[in-house]
């Protein structure tokens, strides 16, 4: 019950990552669960985008700073869209569906006897609103009808529910508590740039990094997710900056990655009920994504852009109609596309590159269609070459991009670890790094997806991308230096936690695409079409929609069986859970350190400096007490200042400089946290100034709780 606390922030987050994104979405005649899926990723390009905005134009960072962005966006986006219909010039979809009777699908080219074909709707095909083939024939077909409900949306709100849910305890078990925080290197800056942002009023990606650049000039930093906290952190519920960021963790994983993937799935094709229904457990079935990136790093920004990822690939399929039931039309697929791709940019870079690397087959794949289209007479041979062409120029920019949007060689250093066969099976057995057991049940779903892919040569996008992902993640683990592994893995900082948390995102297609084949074999089966007769549509027949739905509960308690309760997930929900747990041995801030910030408001004043060394933990004091500190993060540039008091505090007694230095930023305080340091370091040497303070007589101790505590420089008073 104590997860109810966070309700209200969760909420606020919910409106701050729909709402800007929604006004968006529905200017541009996208309705219902489409319009709410992309949502999040337009917020988060208007989020980013009006945080950078805002000082420039002397705003203060607020809520409704991004939220008049959205209306303003919606506006412009919405003139385009009139100006576009007014003047013929692209396609929208039609207010309502065509009348009952009515065909709206186009003739189906039957791929595999090469006839054409009426699509024939089958029992469970909840497709009452979809436009093109449910079989996922890339051929374009007339636009959906624009709703706001039908009885497909239905089971995809239901598989939102569902998912919602197996997500929510998934983060729950694995944070542990809604005020615990992530006892890992990165959350040094995470947890400190949400107060900063907070504090100065300032969250733009071009200056957030001055907490950490010693005066130096600020270099870009996605802040997207931290300028996101600092308004939940300022708004109502959450009172401090973890249980801000636990209610963001939650949102994002268990609403945001929901919507997100299910976009990309209604882009795939046409489910039947069955298989909306399983797809709930299946995308929270893996351990690789979303639960990795929150126990590793801890990696916020990526575990934000990568949970968007599917719903820009979603979009690509609309945009380069090799889906199999198209929800936008091309001019939606802009309109929303770019800010789309844009909030996914600045939620990550790394983000924007894993969707450009995964949507390269979807571009290959509509250029060598048109390329065959004009060979066949189709479609005229000088448009064909054009498009080919610019599929052509499309793949050429994500080559040049490659080299561009990548950290600096400094900062990805990850070695190799692994032999390629056995990187190899972590990716197929979806055992990332060796972390968790294999996990059968979701790779067996994998690999009917690759067989139902070859038996009906429809969705061939989707294996393509799996094989991209595959690749990649098995070089990260595998090429060495000399092997060109800065040129292939580079842009994930040669990590391979962020490439394993990109698997499960081209798995997921795959594995529903396995469960569709599988049960719409069952419903088209003899005794099925006895019990309801499988030619009858579940959107028409009564007998055959029950037939559907109980296949669907029976597939969806199995699968949910399968998945939520097996060894990897717990495994990796327990692994979570300890790196959050503020035991006696946490690595970052243990029990006793914990309890003396948690009690400087009583001994520090508002004002004060406290002198830390941010590898044992220290620099938290920010974050956690809002008390200014010598060092926000364990990379971060020292300021000549910080030279004195880091390597001379210990001589204040005798060294004039050193107490002219504690009188300028009133910096009265020091925190020992001894010298067990994050991810074992030991930088000891670089803070020799800090060590043996109360021996040479330069302070005192004030308040101590087991071996942690605070000090009161005495020698400058």
């Amino acid at each position: 019950m104590e997860w109810l606390t966070l309700a209200l922030p969760m909420a606020w987050c919910l409106l701050l990552l729909l709402v800007p994104g929604g006004l968006v979405t529905l200017s541009v005649r996208v309705r219902g669960f489409d319009a709410v899926a992309l949502a999040p990723a337009v917020s988060i390009a208007l989020v980013a985008v009006s945080a950078i905005a805002a000082p420039m134009l002397g705003i203060r960072w607020s809520w409704w700073v991004p939220l008049a962005a959205g209306a303003v966006t919606a506006v412009v986006a919405g003139l385009i869209a009139w100006a576009l219909r007014r003047w013929g010039l692209a396609d929208f979809p039609v207010p309502r569906a065509a009348p009952p009777g009515r065909p709206v699908a186009a003739e189906a080219v039957s791929r595999r006897g090469g006839a054409t074909a009426r699509e024939r709707r089958t029992d469970g095909d909840l497709a009452d609103d979809a436009g093109t083939p449910s079989a996922g024939s890339p051929a374009a077909g007339p636009l959906p009808p624009s709703r706001w409900f039908s009885r497909e949306q239905g089971a995809y709100w239901v598989a939102l529910v569902l998912a919602a849910a197996m997500m929510l305890r998934q983060l729950t078990n694995a944070v542990g508590a809604p005020g615990w925080f992530s006892q890992t290197f990165d959350n040094n800056f995470h947890l400190n740039a949400v107060r900063y942002i907070a504090e100065t009023g300032n969250g733009s990606s071009l200056s957030v990094s001055e907490m950490t650049s010693g005066g130096t000039p600020a270099t870009f930093y996605p802040a997207a997710w931290h300028d996101v906290v600092a308004l939940l952190f300022n708004g109502p519920g959450a009172s401090t900056v973890p249980e801000a960021t636990n209610a963001m963790i939650l949102v994002v994983g268990a609403v945001v990655w929901p919507l997100s993937i299910l976009f990309l799935l209604r882009s795939t094709m046409r489910f039947n009920l069955p298989t909306v229904l399983v797809s709930a457990a299946v995308l929270a079935g893996f351990s690789a994504f979303p639960l990795l990136l929150i126990f590793f790093g801890v990696l916020y920004p990526n575990f934000l852009g990568l949970a968007l990822v599917p719903a820009g690939l979603g979009v690509a399929l609309n945009l380069f109609r090799v889906g199999g039931a198209r929800r936008l039309s091309t001019a939606q697929a802009v309109l929303i596309g770019v800010p789309a791709a844009l909030g996914i940019a600045l939620a990550h870079p790394n983000a924007l590159m894993s969707l450009l690397v995964m949507a390269l087959p979807i571009i290959v794949i509509r250029g060598a269609l048109q390329i065959w289209a004009a060979v066949r007479g189709n479609v005229a041979v000088w448009l064909g070459v054009v498009q080919a062409v610019l599929a052509a120029a499309l793949v050429g920019a994500v080559w040049i991009l490659w080299g561009i949007v990548r950290p600096e060689e400094g900062a990805a250093t990850w070695e190799p670890a692994a032999s390629d066969s056995q990187a190899f099976g972590e990716a197929l057995l979806n055992s990332p790094l060796s972390l968790t057991p294999a996990q059968w049940a979701v790779s067996i779903l994998v690999f009917l997806g690759i067989a139902a892919v070859l038996a009906t040569r429809r969705s061939l996008w989707a294996l393509l991308t799996f094989g991209v992902v595959v690749y990649f993640y098995v070089a990260v683990r595998y090429l060495d230096w000399d092997q060109d592994r800065m040129w292939v893995t580079g842009v994930w900082y040669n990590d391979p936690y962020r490439l394993a948390a990109l698997v499960p995102l081209a798995a997921i297609p795959l594995a529903v695409l396995g469960v569709q084949w599988v049960s719409q074999a069952i419903l088209d089966s003899r005794p099925a079409r006895r019990l309801g007769g499988a030619r009858e549509p579940w959107t028409r027949g009564a007998r055959s929609g029950r037939v559907a739905l109980g296949l669907g509960v029976v597939a969806l308690v199995l699968a949910v069986g399968a998945t939520q309760f097996s060894r990897p997930i717990s495994v990796m929900m327990d692994n979570a859970y300890w790196t959050y747990y503020p035991g006696e041995d946490a690595p970052l801030v243990d029990a006793d350190e914990l309890d003396v910030l948690e009690n400087l408001d009583d001994h520090v004043p508002e004002d004060a400096t406290v002198v830390v060394n941010p590898w044992t933990g220290g620099s938290l004091a920010y974050a956690l007490a809002d008390r200014e500190v010598t060092a926000h993060h364990t990379l971060y540039t020292k300021t000549a200042e910080d030279d004195v008091l880091d390597g001379y505090l210990n001589r204040a007694a005798t060294d004039p400089r050193v107490c002219d230095v504690v009188e300028d930023l009133d910096a009265y305080y020091v925190l020992d946290f001894g010298d067990q340091e994050i991810n074992g370091g030991y930088h000891l040497g670089a803070y020799q100034g800090l060590q043996d303070l109360e021996e040479d007589g330069v302070a005192e101790t004030v308040y101590g709780s087991g071996d942690a505590k605070l000090l009161e420089v005495t020698a400058c008073r």
